[in-house]
């Protein structure tokens, strides 16, 4: 387990302490760094982040509670393992949020700045298509949350982060992030497109296609994951 996140200073509280930790394992999750399934341990996760026990597993309990790790008894926690339907569950109202975020931004595409870094996003999704995972992953966030904002609805924003945190690291890995590039940036270009014109139904419409794409991309590369292991359980039987 590899975490990009450093120690917080000797000067923080207790409270940001467990904030710090909550954040980046959440942010780790987000980026794919743990895998589906994949065991926290507490004594590994303190001496990962430089701090003591305690406020790592004060943090283990609120993103347990968030729905981002999962709690077992004699296992204990572990990343959430997401299956097919888990996934169309989410997209499907994932759909729903973002795609009335991006008609509400296409309405409001003639405010302040807007358009301008719309269209800087624009560029930078052009320039990371055949980046790194992680680059594509940050990217594509911006996007979001570009989406989120101009729409001007903060419970919006706030249902929508809760839905795509947990999934992330499911679309942007190395098989499904480059699989899914070029054709992500296509209906990234129609959204934009739609809302620098103003055509809020258009936008919405796109927004909700492309979230469909994103979930059947994740459905196949589990479905895909599921049969390899498969396979390499029946050829260690032989």
């Amino acid at each position: 387990m590899i975490s990009s996140a450093s120690p917080p200073s000797r000067a923080t509280t207790a409270e940001t302490i467990v904030e710090h930790v909550v954040n980046a394992i959440r942010d780790d999750i987000r980026k794919g760094r743990f895998a589906q399934g994949e065991r926290l341990v507490v004594a590994d996760i303190a001496q990962m982040f430089g701090v003591s026990v305690g406020p790592v597993r004060e943090a283990i309990r609120r993103l347990t509670g968030e729905g981002l790790l999962e709690f077992a008894p004699h296992r204990g926690a572990s990343v959430r393992a997401y299956s097919e339907r888990d996934v169309r569950d989410i997209y499907q109202l994932r759909e729903a949020i973002e795609g009335y975020a991006a008609k509400l931004a296409a309405e409001n595409i003639h405010h302040a700045d807007y358009a301008e870094r719309l269209r800087h996003c624009q560029r930078r999704l052009r320039e990371t298509v055949r980046g790194s995972v992680e680059e594509l992953s940050e990217v594509h966030q911006l996007f979001h949350d570009l989406i989120y904002e101009f729409g001007g609805n903060a419970a919006i924003k706030e249902a929508a982060e809760r839905l795509t945190f947990p999934v992330n690291r499911l679309l942007f890995n190395e098989l499904t992030g480059r699989k899914r590039a070029e054709a992500s940036l296509k209906e990234h270009e129609e959204i934009i497109e739609a809302i620098l014109n103003g055509d809020a139904l258009r936008a919405e419409r796109a927004m909700r296609s492309h979230l469909h794409n994103g979930a059947i991309a994740i459905c196949d590369a589990l479905e895909d994951s599921r049969t390899r292991t498969a396979h390499s359980n029946r050829k260690k039987k032989v």
